[in-house]
């Protein structure tokens, strides 16, 4: 008898372990998902070639306590909403409401982005027409047959600024690719997509600009796919 009270008392003392082993690793994640780590997810096309559909990463939540954003820092933030009533994805407004349905933002799931920090506060940028290139330079657009597209550059503060990550000409016409004149605000930043032929970004929102405290961490390490695995640059 007193042996089936000790076997009870042990499988009892083990289960007790088992559990608080249990709510220490959950506690654990949660501490490093919310406030040191982020899971990110790359849903589209937007950051190709460096980060391709489906790409997996982690982000440094605490990247910037101890630096400031800089150009070229790949960064997620907070975008938006996926409106829970209608399911229409939003940026974040000042009326706190879908603009499709007029539904509250409030409970809705919220959205977040990758992008690349290209302009900073206070300076100019341009992204304007300065060259034409021929349609075989293009890569993830098919041209139904030859022609010259009209093609561009940004520049920072009336200086041409070179991008070594973008996979083919950056397209800038009257139509669906704009150019923009823009001034970056205090505290504020201008992102773009490395796909710029395919990225919603600062040229297309409604609010150009992100603030800094909508930016939740810098992109930082890639461990899917695993011929991408590595440091995001």
């Amino acid at each position: 008898m007193k042996f089936n009270i000790d076997f009870a008392d042990e499988k009892i003392k083990n289960i007790i372990e088992w559990v608080k082993t249990l709510i220490i690793a959950v506690v654990f994640a949660l501490v490093i998902n919310n406030f040191i780590l982020t899971n990110s997810f790359i849903p589209t096309p937007s950051m190709v070639p460096n980060l391709p559909v489906g790409s997996r990463l982690f982000g440094f939540r605490l990247n910037y306590l101890f630096t400031s954003v800089k150009r070229g820092d790949v960064v997620i933030f907070d975008y938006g909403f996926n409106c829970k009533k209608c399911h229409n994805m939003y940026q974040k407004n000042d009326e706190n409401k879908c603009p499709n349905c007029n539904e509250e933002s409030r409970g809705s799931e919220k959205v977040h982005y990758i992008k690349r920090v290209i302009g900073l506060p206070g300076e100019r940028i341009e992204i304007k027409a300065d060259y034409i290139a021929d349609s075989e330079m293009f890569r993830a657009i098919e041209f139904r047959e030859p022609m010259q597209v009209p093609c561009g550059h940004v520049y920072i503060n009336g200086e041409q600024y070179t991008e070594s990550y973008l996979n083919e000409p950056m397209i800038v016409d009257s139509n669906m690719y704009k150019g923009i004149d823009v001034v970056v605000p205090d505290d504020c930043f201008l992102l773009l997509g490395d796909n710029r032929n395919d990225s919603e970004d600062s040229r297309f929102w409604n609010k150009t600009f992100v603030p800094i405290k909508d930016i939740e961490a810098k992109a930082y390490f890639v461990y899917w796919p695993l011929y991408k695995i590595g440091i995001v640059k």
